[in-house]
């Protein structure tokens, strides 16, 4: 496929994607700058390693500043899981780690699967009340009954998208 199909293509998936299904695409792409990096850590090619790390932790950054932690306990630990991994791929960074990078990985391919989850059981965008209608940014709302299983208190998540 050449780059511009691919391009045209990326947009219209960003264009018609739900809140959480946009949240699920920045997951992969964390992921995917991750791999890039200890690929080019491996290949000695490390100002693209430089590049790809980076770009990893933007999309992180991206993820962090999106959380409100005031909402709930819930979404604190949400933030401090996306800060734990930035704080790793710095780290890693530094020290061109890939254990590092490798543990961040793990943690957002568990982040990756819930997320996914979520995008199957709500494919659609989260009807809007008039609090979101009001609020900038869109939020994401997961209804608790959603997940039965769950160790949670019964509520809802509540994640900026």
């Amino acid at each position: 496929m050449n780059q511009q199909a691919r391009e045209s293509y990326v947009e219209a998936q960003i264009m018609t994607a739900t809140p959480q299904k946009l949240r699920l695409m920045l997951i992969e792409g964390a992921i995917r700058f991750a791999r890039k990096t200890i690929h080019h850590w491996e290949a000695r090619e490390n100002e693209e390693a430089l590049e790809a790390i980076i770009r990893c932790r933007n999309i992180i950054s991206e993820l962090l500043s999106s959380i409100r932690v005031e909402q709930s306990e819930l979404t604190k630990q949400v933030a401090s899981l996306y800060l734990f991994v930035f704080q790793h791929l710095t780290e890693a960074q530094l020290r061109r780690d890939p254990k590092l990078v490798n543990e961040a990985i793990g943690v957002l391919e568990v982040e990756r699967e819930t997320w996914h989850q979520l995008c199957e059981e709500m494919p659609h965008a989260p009807a809007p009340t008039v609090e979101h209608v009001a609020a900038s940014p869109q939020e994401i709302i997961a209804p608790m009954d959603a997940y039965p299983d769950a160790d949670m208190p019964m509520g809802s998540i509540s994640f900026d998208a």
